[in-house]
């Protein structure tokens, strides 16, 4: 634990699954500080490779912000620096950094890459390619937009993120059922983000030939691409994501990286590391779909360090530190990382087999479905059963390529036997 007038870096979601790697990259940029993070269980699997934990709900500011300062009265430290690791976590990192006036994006940034309304309303002022949309609130309203932008369209939660209540509509008819239904998606979720849960947005569809996102790390004005990562979504009308990659097939795509840079200038973000997304038509247009001003999920920096031996993470916490961002003026490509999501069939699991052996082109392996569990229908990342991460030595990366999906769905097919629900 620090010792007495010491200061630490906070890191606001360090102990969320896949993204362990944080305190690999907070030690090397703090270059030694103690570096603790924040739960509101001590059953959390990796609190305890920090230097200590304090007790709050990540996603409440006031909470979080009560708690940090009981840790100064009873330790005598305060944080150099508040590092916000996901979207539920960047008001209260705001919040604290406010407080003790340390390195921040601004309470206008914030709120912008929050609130996905006001996110596109900057992005489009700023001349960016963004889908048209507009914010509803009830269904009336929906049927308003949707005469307005246009059938195919999606709709979403304005403040939520893991593809959680994001449904496409089709079908007039369809609507009241999706908007239902994401309704439902919410609630399910029992608050626990403390999040809006009564404004939507509802923008137009954009048929797309790859999704894709984009790291990029900043630094006053300094916003530069690390990575481009391609993304792979389960079918429709749902988005969720099933897996990713890096390299990117459109790694090389000046124009993804321009916009990508951009958007973080437009949005103001001035600290660490963003996570922007769009998808790129199949006649090769761009349309930017949000931005958060934070590292990606889903172990993403993770395969950005396979592949590139630059750890995210690190340039995220030297960011806020005021520390220099070193970066190569090219960053050459080592092989092809991926990572895969594991998913059992509907039902109830009432076995999980692990394999006896696996390939060495997987590096990593977890599984969190075990017996009793329910497996959901995949409308988010909540239904997930694990992940596979891989990785091939001097791969490059290729159009079509779906070999980690595939080696995941083999693996989950013999891994999980499940019952029907009743």
């Amino acid at each position: 634990m620090p010792n007495p007038n010491q200061t630490y870096v906070l890191i606001l979601g360090g102990e969320f699954p896949l993204r362990e790697r944080v305190l690999a990259g907070a030690l090397r940029a703090s270059e030694g500080l103690p570096t603790l993070t924040l739960a509101k269980s001590r059953t959390s699997n990796t609190i305890k490779f920090f230097d200590g934990y304090i007790d709050a709900d990540v996603s409440d500011p006031d909470n979080v912000l009560a708690a940090v300062r009981r840790y100064e009265h009873e330790h005598q430290a305060t944080p150099a620096a508040v590092i916000p690791m996901n979207d539920f976590t960047v008001r209260s990192a705001l919040a604290i950094s406010t407080h003790y006036d340390t390195r921040h994006n601004s309470e206008q940034t914030v709120n912008q890459c929050r609130d996905k309304l006001l996110m596109k309303r900057v992005l489009q002022q700023a001349g960016l390619p963004v889908p048209r949309h507009g914010a509803f609130a009830t269904l009336e309203e929906l049927k308003v937009l949707a005469k307005d932008i246009g059938l195919p369209l999606v709709i979403k939660p304005r403040e939520l993120a893991g593809s959680v209540g994001v449904i496409k509509v089709t079908d007039a008819s369809r609507l009241e059922s999706a908007f239902q239904q994401c309704i439902a998606d919410i609630k399910a979720l029992g608050g626990a983000y403390k999040t809006p849960e009564d404004v939507f947005l509802a923008e137009e569809y954009i048929p797309a030939q790859q999704e894709v996102s984009v790291e990029v790390i900043n630094q006053g004005d300094l916003h530069r691409v690390v990575a481009v990562t391609d993304k792979y979504l389960g079918p429709e009308p749902y988005f969720v994501e099933v897996g990713h990659s890096v390299p990117s097939v459109h790694t090389g795509n000046a124009s993804l990286v321009d916009l990508a840079e951009r958007a973080c200038a437009a949005l103001g973000i001035q600290y660490g590391m963003a996570h922007f997304e769009a998808r790129i038509t199949p006649a090769g247009d761009i349309r930017i779909i949000e931005v958060g001003a934070r590292t990606g999920g889903d172990a993403i920096m993770d395969l950005v360090e396979r592949s590139y031996g630059v750890n995210p993470y690190q340039l995220h916490v030297a960011s806020y530190l005021g520390r220099p961002i070193a970066l190569p003026e090219h960053l050459d490509s080592r092989g092809l990382s991926a990572i895969a999501f594991l998913k059992a069939p509907e039902g109830i699991i009432q076995s999980v087999a692990l394999p006896k052996s696996i390939p060495d082109i997987i590096v990593n392996m977890q599984v969190t479905g075990k017996p009793l569990d329910i497996s959901e229908k995949p409308v988010s990342w909540r239904a997930r059963e694990g992940s596979l991460e891989f990785f091939w030595k001097g791969r490059a990366p290729e159009a079509g390529f779906n070999e980690h999906l595939q080696t995941a769905q083999q693996f989950a097919s013999n891994m999980f036997r499940v019952s029907p629900r009743a």
